[in-house]
């Protein structure tokens, strides 16, 4: 591929990110069907088309699909901060571990536990403390987290 046709495919991979962060946020609104099916299914789609796009596609890559579809569903709500803290902690963690079939097919474990330090920090930071401009740039911030890093592996 030429140098102008690989930055294109970046450039994809920051919309198919963007239409990630809208579905996930759009499901904190209402239709959890949103956050909970239709954006695992448009991340998985794009790692797909991606990794046939560069040729780097594996079966194994369906996996993450199932397990974000679980990790999507983890409840992280809470009234005390500790408890908080917690469940922002460990839905963080789920979600980054919902990836762990790119990584491994693609041997990039030293972005993988980056992309635990990124998905857990953010999931806590955000969602506890909430320094962003509302709740839906919280999401939105948190989404995209989830599928940066993997988007750019492939």
């Amino acid at each position: 591929m030429t140098e102008n046709l690989l930055s294109f495919v970046s450039f994809l991979k920051i919309i198919s990110i963007a239409v990630f962060a809208l579905l996930y946020s759009s499901g904190g609104i209402s239709g959890k069907w949103k956050r909970r099916i239709i954006a695992p299914v448009t991340f998985i789609a794009g790692i797909v088309g991606f990794s046939l796009w560069t040729g780097s596609f594996k079966l194994s890559l369906l996996y993450s699909v199932w397990l974000l579809f679980v990790c999507l569903t983890i409840g992280y709500g809470a009234t005390f901060l500790k408890d908080k803290i917690i469940k922002r902690g460990r839905y963080g963690l789920a979600c980054s571990f919902a990836s762990i079939s790119i990584f491994a097919t693609q041997h990039a474990w030293d972005l993988f536990f980056l992309h635990i330090a990124v998905v857990t920090a953010t999931s806590v930071v955000a969602g506890v403390w909430n320094n962003t401009s509302s709740a839906r740039a919280e999401e939105t911030l948190i989404g995209a987290s989830i599928v940066t890093i993997p988007y750019f592996v492939i």
